[in-house]
């Protein structure tokens, strides 16, 4: 199976369904729907066979050489089998967004329609969202499709725009809509001026009641702990915010590079406590630390009375490996490899 360079996951699976990066052995069967759905699709002619094979010779096989491609193409599986295809076009890189594409199997079109989108739209957004952590991701269709905006619509996307008269298709001008969901939680490094929010989430009373260190920090002590982690290079912070960029809480790693082991330290806002948020951004910030430290193994030591902090390590992959006595606490240790 070929892989994506920047994919740290390259098979996304839901129950008996999965995407995999674009194979070689479904590109008639794509050749053919696409072809058969023309009418839709921002494809002038039918394609020939010279053609689909020049394509995937020089265009697909090129997307996995690159650390930042166009997009990611994907084949669409149900038990092994290839029943669609498509992925993330337009990247752009920089805004962290992408245009999703897709179509499946013509024969399916009639009767699977929604089950097939609705699923693939849940593969893509792990695609998306957990592995790439884009921004944001969107629909641009063709105001053709009433079908197709219900299925999409009842995956939480939103219609974004309208575009009048955008495209001319069979001699009409007609409208084109664009769908948009966003991201609900985004990762960045920690910067310069989060130092008064890492102050507050320091000393805030439920964070110093499941630290190792339970006194209160004074600003100054804080200020010099700040600077001292931002320039370390074997230290990563990270920060979680929501799509309105509001914060949800910190992962740390502390690396020791010669032993390839890192120590791994989290907290939430009080603001998104309660929401099972933990589980997910540790599960988000394992994946990006392992992007470049593969061969690392990351350890968690957590209090023991701490079940909360001990269930959302466990949901982030995370194993027990023993208990122990931590800076004098009663403690577990839980650890995490690359998988």
């Amino acid at each position: 199976m070929r892989s994506y360079a920047c994919l740290h996951t390259q098979i996304f699976s839901s129950d008996k369904y999965a995407i995999v990066p674009l194979r070689d052995e479904d590109k008639y069967d794509i050749m053919q729907w696409r072809n058969e759905q023309i009418y839709h699709l921002r494809q002038v002619e039918p394609l020939t066979v010279q053609q689909q094979e020049w394509y995937f010779s020089n265009v697909v096989a090129k997307l996995f050489e690159t650390e930042k491609p166009t997009q990611l193409l994907f084949s669409y599986l149900e038990d092994g089998a290839c029943i669609g295809y498509g992925g993330l076009v337009h990247i752009n890189w920089i805004d962290k967004n992408a245009e999703i594409s897709f179509i499946m199997n013509t024969a399916l079109e009639k009767d699977f329609f929604e089950i097939h989108w609705r699923t693939y739209l849940g593969l893509i957004e792990k695609v998306a969202f957990d592995e790439l952590n884009f921004h944001k991701i969107f629909t641009y269709a063709f105001d053709i499709r009433p079908h197709l905006y219900e299925a999409i619509e009842k995956s939480n996307y939103r219609q974004e725009a309208r575009l009048p008269g955008h495209c001319l298709f069979h001699g009409k001008f007609i409208d084109v809509l664009i769908h948009t969901k966003f991201n609900s939680i985004n990762i960045r490094k920690a910067r310069e001026e989060d130092l008064m929010l890492y102050f507050e989430w320091t000393n805030e009373d439920e964070v110093r009641k499941q630290s190792f260190n339970s006194e209160p920090i004074t600003l100054e002590d804080h200020k010099k702990w700040f600077h001292k982690k931002l320039a370390d290079t074997n230290c990563l912070m990270l920060i979680f915010e929501d799509a309105q960029q509001a914060p949800i809480g910190q992962v740390r790693f502390e690396s020791n590079e010669e032993q390839k082991i890192s120590v791994i330290g989290v907290s939430l806002d009080k603001n998104f406590r309660g929401q099972k948020l933990a589980g997910k951004i540790l599960a988000i910030a394992t994946r990006y630390f392992f992007k470049e430290n593969p061969d690392y193994t990351i350890q968690a030591f957590i209090k023991t009375e701490n079940k909360g902090s001990v269930n959302a390590f466990s949901k982030a992959g995370f194993s027990f490996k023993k208990s122990l006595d931590y800076h004098g606490i009663e403690s577990v240790l839980y650890t995490r490899n690359n998988q």
